[in-house]
């Protein structure tokens, strides 16, 4: 692989996607994730050869990678296969804020776009430390961030939606949880009464503010009563460690202002 027009790459994972063609590298995608949807005009013509962490081995195979990049997969089972086909195969770390320059430059490093990967990775920590060392408002807001609906599920706080609502000047209800993801009772989010409701469901759900708003006793909760409700948001940017995270900082803090696109 001493140069870029060898490689052809398998992305496993649409973060990683996201960051290949951020770095410019984009043309080198041979294989995708159904989960991997960005940039659009980019991957129209790469073949999907299956899903999140979980890829078709016929269909990878078929599309002759010279390496396959990913982050988790659904079985690790899966992983001893790639290695007895012999396919070269690199996990990144992409899970937290914090990995998303790290990520970036080690992808630049792998698809012969150092350079490239290097300005934006710089660009972006100079960012993400800005945001960070911003004084801190003693009243932010308190905001109840739901991935499911059935059963309730939100997030703890260590995880990249909890990092994206602290930069962007909230504080999550689940920040006191060390698990990743976990449920969470009607009566536990009534007690807590967030300023903020941020319904995040990865499948399509028209509605699902409303329906939220409806459930009993919610109506004296501060984010319902105040119209502190929002769905409908960037969804893959707020719950995928990537380089639009600047993005989804913006659109939590048009949220936090009560003032959201």
């Amino acid at each position: 692989m001493s140069a870029s027009s060898e490689i052809r790459i398998v992305s496993l994972a649409p973060s990683i996607t996201e960051a290949v063609c951020a770095v410019g590298a984009g043309h080198l995608l041979v294989g995708r994730t159904s989960a991997c949807n960005y940039p659009p005009e980019e991957l129209a013509d790469v073949p999907v050869i299956g899903g999140f962490g979980v890829p078709s081995l016929e269909l990878l195979a078929k599309a002759r990678p010279t390496l396959v990049l990913e982050t988790a997969l659904a079985d690790e089972s899966i992983g001893a296969q790639l290695d007895a086909m012999g396919v070269p195969r690199k996990r990144i770390r992409c899970r937290s804020l914090n990995d998303i320059p790290a990520m970036l430059r080690e992808i630049g490093a792998l698809t012969g776009h150092a350079d490239d990967a290097e300005v934006l990775a710089s660009t972006l920590a100079q960012k993400l430390c800005e945001l960070k060392s911003a004084p801190r408002n003693s009243d932010a807001p308190k905001v109840y961030a739901e991935i499911w609906h059935d059963p309730m599920t939100t997030m703890g706080k260590k995880t990249f939606l909890s990092d994206l609502i602290k930069l962007a000047g909230g504080r999550s209800i689940g920040d006191g949880v060390e698990k990743d993801y976990y449920q969470i009772s009607p009566e536990h989010v009534i007690s807590t009464n967030p300023d903020v409701i941020l319904c995040l469901y990865m499948g399509a759900r028209e509605g699902a503010a409303d329906a939220l708003k409806s459930r009993p006793g919610w109506q004296h909760i501060k984010a319902v009563h105040n119209a502190a409700v929002y769905d409908g948001l960037a969804n893959d940017i707020l719950l995928r460690p990537g380089p639009r995270v600047l993005e989804g900082v913006a659109q939590l803090k048009q949220c936090f202002s009560g003032k959201p696109k």
